[in-house]
């Protein structure tokens, strides 16, 4: 854009209008401000605070140094400024360079850039989209098409994708460049809204007001509207306390009601962990879980809590996966413990699912079209055998009872029997082969969520045996190994998912586990494979209250 050009590009941020302007940036220190000074556009009294961060070396700068003999000096200075603008009943902030970390996110209203970008972005013209998954895989995806596309070419799934950013061609008519230049221009939007804006103070606030009035128009006409299906609450939205009130009480009961989510990057750590580290959960000191985490092991600490500083109890927590079942082997960094947790719950009729740390609104038309589809796929039956789960609360029940289901004819358990291929080093292909060569995936439910282990250990066999013949050969040899003379003619083509205690019926899942079943349906269709489920004759575990988890390590010492 030459500089004699109307407008220039900028980063532009909507915050909460009531709040005091010194709360809307975060803490300074008077070395790295250089100008604080108010300012007037236009008539309008506006302030401007700029300056700049020093950065510290970099962590690889004693590699280099010890590779080389060479000193090196690479600190450097990260220049900021911040406008910020009242336009009643907002405050807006204009950023320059490294200004977007001075804003305090308390008060940024989430999804502002979105917003716009919805009623203006030209849908077969888009050129970059992020999303992340709002499930407990915390899968984050960013896919650019650099002469740009349709959305569709994006990939995004229908339920439960939460479009983060997007990049593309917009019509600008309602902006100064637009009326002046009569172009289109390439915006970014998310938090954000990343637009030409009048270099002229009277033109820029007419900018803003018009911003304003684009992001208030209804979007019923827009192809992007499904975008606004799903979005975070913002945190002073009037439903909040109450949100927090019901998750507060959930956080002090049995951990029914409660879900784990793996944190973004935790994933591949988490499902391969052989314990966990929880610490500043409150008082008692760290707490060490063998095996896998359960709500019910935060939530055990948290009921001695009063319900009021649970919450916060909560956020201060943090949980590391570690390698090892006795916890010395940390495999990633600590993570706050909200950041593990799922729970939702219904308010007049509308679905708020708490998820990585943050509040979200689900949409009324979303969750009815979701839940139609959910109850259509559940249909798809397959006959289970007479064979009752008895559960003793022994570690190997899950073992014992696949062991039983293959005395029935047909029927061959494989559980524990991992394979490994070099995709997937360690991994159960099912735990019992059907009588008709079904892959068939078996797990007690106690709780609406606890699904998605079961999700994910199907999806996995399903991708390797489609996509590396290793897996296929270990298959064969594994079942010719447990039923001689039995021979595979080929990969299975049918995926069951067998559950106790609960049945696969739509009420009985979570949100977020519709959303994931949704997804695993799709993609063994793209493997070829289709999805069944059985439901498994069971007697009711006994009740058991919650407990406080041991602070000492097994075969290791306090930490």
């Amino acid at each position: 854009m030459s500089p004699s050009a109307p407008s220039r590009p900028v980063s532009l941020f909507r915050l909460d209008g009531g709040a005091p302007d010194h709360e809307l940036l975060v803490p300074l220190t008077p070395e790295q401000i250089s100008t604080d000074i108010p300012v007037r556009l236009s008539g309008t009294h506006a302030r401007l605070v700029a300056g700049a961060f020093r950065t510290e070396a970099p962590h690889w700068l004693p590699h280099a140094e010890a590779l080389t003999g060479s000193t090196l000096e690479l600190s450097s200075m990260l220049p900021f400024a911040v406008l910020l603008v009242p336009r009643p009943p907002w405050w807006y902030a204009v950023t320059w360079g490294a200004g977007h970390l001075v804003l305090n996110d308390d008060h940024v209203e989430p999804g502002f850039g979105l917003r716009f970008g919805i009623r203006r972005l030209d849908p077969f013209a888009l050129g970059l989209v992020a999303s992340a998954a709002l499930d407990v895989s915390a899968r984050a995806t960013q896919i650019s098409i650099p002469g740009g596309g349709e959305l569709s070419a994006f990939r995004l799934e229908p339920y439960g994708e939460l479009v983060q950013r997007i990049a593309g061609s917009a019509d600008l008519t309602d902006l100064t460049y637009g009326r002046v230049t009569g172009k289109r221009h390439r915006i970014r939007v998310g938090t954000s809204l990343w637009a030409p804006l009048a270099k002229d103070p009277e033109a820029f606030l007419a900018d803003l007001d018009a911003v304003a009035a684009v992001v208030d128009e209804p979007d019923e006409d827009s192809a992007l509207r499904f975008v606004s299906q799903t979005r975070p609450l913002d945190r002073h939205h009037p439903i909040v306390p109450e949100l927090e009130r019901r998750l507060a009480g959930a956080l002090g009961c049995d951990g029914g009601e409660l879900g784990l989510a793996w944190p973004p990057g935790a994933g591949p750590d988490a499902e391969n962990a052989g314990s966990f580290l929880v610490t500043a959960l409150g008082a008692g000191g760290p707490l060490h879980v063998p095996g896998r985490l359960e709500p019910e092991h935060l939530t055990a600490r948290l009921a001695s809590i009063p319900e009021d500083r649970r919450l916060k109890a909560l956020r201060a927590g943090r949980i590391t996966p570690c390698a090892d079942e006795a916890g010395a082997e940390p495999t990633g960094a600590p993570l706050p413990a909200a950041k593990w947790l799922a729970y939702e719950t219904t308010v007049e009729h509308t679905r708020y699912v708490f998820h990585q740390g943050r509040w979200y609104r689900i949409g009324e038309t979303y969750v009815a079209q979701m839940r139609e589809q959910v109850s259509d796929l559940l249909a798809r039956r397959h006959q289970w055998p007479a064979v009752t789960w008895k559960p003793s609360g022994a570690p190997d029940d899950e073992h014992r009872y696949c062991r039983l289901v293959a005395e029935q004819p047909g029927y061959v358990c494989l559980d524990r029997d991992v394979a490994s291929t070099p995709l997937h080093p360690r991994f159960e292909l099912c735990d019992l082969l059907g009588p008709e060569d079904e892959l068939i995936h078996v797990k007690w439910l106690g709780r609406a969520t606890a699904a998605s282990h079961l999700y994910t250990q199907a999806l996995v066999s399903a991708e390797a045996l489609h996509d590396e013949p290793q897996a296929m050969a270990q298959l064969a040899d594994k079942v010719s190994t447990s039923d001689p003379g039995r021979v595979l003619s080929g990969a299975p083509d049918t995926v069951v998912l067998a559950a106790a205690g609960r049945s696969w019926h739509v009420d009985e899942l979570f949100t977020l586990s519709q959303v994931a079943l949704l997804r695993l349906d799709r993609a063994l269709r793209a493997l070829r494979a289709t999805l069944a489920f059985a439901d498994i004759p069971y007697t009711a575990k006994k009740k058991v209250s919650a407990r406080r988890i041991p602070k000492q390590r097994r075969g290791g010492t306090r930490r």
